[in-house]
């Protein structure tokens, strides 16, 4: 047997039986491991790292929790909005109008994020050499304007009222199915697909479908999520 497969069978026999190389130790050796380890698991030190170190690797995620920290308060903003959306999950609660994806549009998306392409900016070569036979919008520009086709730039529609703050957590899942060509109008619908109790508030996840005018399949499906703060 070649030395490195030596030391792999050993390594696996450790890690499958841990408690074997324990006991292979010098007493007053293993007497010290075992002391060192639960030291280091009671260690404020030991806590905080661990803690820094999920920190580090993990964004911003609101702790799920129990009851005993939900306002159970049917009069509150929290458990009427929680009610309200757990009432219509699955259910397409809102659709939007129509908004242009122009040529200038795309063009200021391509200048503000450097991504100009020419099968973004260059309608003549398109027209020849892209399979659309004409520009097309980055995906990134049809996911930016969600909020605009969910009406939520809107200083007048609150989609939530009764939450202090709406923080916007990320995407879960983005497809672009097809291409949005220049010239093309779009409008989005939602439906409400999760809704989480946390202990600010609640944990909502939508799925945003964005409709290319006039074609089957859409230009976007996106599952965003919110933390409403109450």
């Amino acid at each position: 047997m070649k030395v490195i497969d030596l030391i792999r069978e050993k390594s696996d026999q450790i890690t499958r039986h841990p408690g074997e190389l324990m006991d292979r130790l010098n007493p007053q050796v293993r007497q010290y491991l075992i002391g060192a380890m639960n030291n280091a698991k009671s260690s404020h030190w030991f806590n905080w790292a661990a803690d820094a170190e999920v920190k580090e690797v993990t964004t911003f995620k609101p702790e799920h929790t129990n009851d005993q920290y939900w306002d159970h308060d049917t009069n509150s903003p929290a458990h009427k909005i929680y009610l309200q959306l757990t009432d219509t999950l699955n259910e397409v609660t809102y659709t939007g109008e129509w908004i242009e994806v122009t040529q200038e549009r795309i063009n200021q998306f391509a200048a503000v994020t450097e991504d100009e392409q020419w099968i973004h900016t260059d309608p003549e070569r398109a027209a020849i050499e892209s399979p659309f036979r004409t520009t097309v919008a980055h995906g990134f520009l049809t996911l930016s304007l969600i909020p605009r086709l969910m009406n939520i730039t809107n200083p007048e529609v609150n989609a939530f009222s009764g939450a202090k703050m709406v923080v916007n957590l990320g995407l879960n899942r983005v497809r672009y199915p097809y291409p949005v060509k220049a010239g093309s109008r779009l409008r989005g619908s939602k439906k409400v697909i999760e809704v989480q109790r946390v202990k600010r508030g609640l944990e909502v996840t939508e799925e945003i479908t964005v409709e290319i005018e006039g074609c089957r399949r859409p230009a976007c499906i996106a599952q965003t999520v919110v933390l409403l703060v109450f």
